[in-house]
């Protein structure tokens, strides 16, 4: 049985980060989260929309919470859910600069919030080998966790697409860029998993985008794709038995190890 969601037929959660309140006006930038918490008025401000957006989710009656991502910072199309961890892991410049995402799609037009987005990615670049670095994901969840009995998930972005977004002045090569951010992440969500966290959420796998852009980088199959979210959510072995849903997320369970699929239908769980 799963722990977060035992003797629950039909276990509900939201997906994507939670709109932020108005009074939320400090912002996280380049610090630490540890070091953010220190300040009082920014800790003051994210513990309440923390437990803002955790007693919105209990009214609703959902069984798994989420804590909105919440240090998100204000940045234009929500690009923060991208920037937060290629300005907090290790092995990126101080720096940063304009930087156009590698990525096969058509620019949208002049007045379009996507378009805006693309003009705001000023970004560090890749210096030297990858690491979790600050991302400090399980202090995040430990926050939210604590201000709720309900089981809290936490999300994270998939290494192909922050390996799309940045320039890269180490790795030569944009597949071997992909596993490193995979290898890097995975170590975070390792210390995330034994922090007792119930479910890991492994956000907008490309896997579905094949189809319409075509191959990542112009070499990465369907079933590289699958190879990646798997090395990501290497959470398994030695620890409680993990799966993957269809959106992408890793719930714990008790039980033998086991390996994660990204494309596991839930007709098959």
């Amino acid at each position: 049985m799963y722990k977060a969601s035992a003797d629950v037929l039909l276990p509900t959660s939201v997906i994507g980060s939670l709109p932020r309140p108005a009074w939320h006006t400090a912002s996280l930038g380049r610090q630490t989260f540890l070091d953010a918490m220190v300040n009082a008025r920014w800790r003051e401000q994210y513990e309440d929309a923390v437990s803002t957006h955790l007693r919105a989710q209990e009214i609703a009656g959902l069984d798994i919470c989420t804590d909105g991502d919440a240090h998100y910072d204000e940045e234009v199309g929500g690009f923060s859910w991208q920037s937060y961890p290629l300005r907090h892991m290790a092995g990126f410049s101080r720096e940063a600069r304009l930087t156009r995402p590698d990525v096969a799609a058509v620019s949208p037009p002049r007045g379009h919030i996507l378009r805006d987005q693309l003009e705001a990615r000023v970004l560090p670049r890749i210096v030297g080998p990858l690491g979790p670095g600050d991302l400090q994901y399980t202090a995040m969840w430990k926050t939210a966790q604590r201000l709720t009995k309900r089981p809290v998930k936490f999300g994270t972005i998939l290494p192909e697409l922050l390996a799309a977004a940045v320039d890269d002045d180490y790795y030569k090569d944009p597949v071997e860029r992909c596993w490193a951010f995979s290898e890097a992440l995975n170590q975070e969500l390792q210390a995330l998993a034994d922090a007792g966290c119930p479910v890991i959420q492994l956000e907008e796998p490309q896997i579905h985008m094949v189809p319409a852009r075509g191959r990542p980088f112009g070499r990465l199959e369907t079933t590289d794709l699958v190879k990646l979210f798997n090395n990501r959510s290497r959470v398994c072995a030695g620890k409680p038995r993990c799966g993957a849903t269809h959106v992408g997320a890793i719930r714990r369970s008790r039980g033998s190890s086991a390996t994660c699929r990204a494309t596991t239908p839930p007709s098959q769980r």
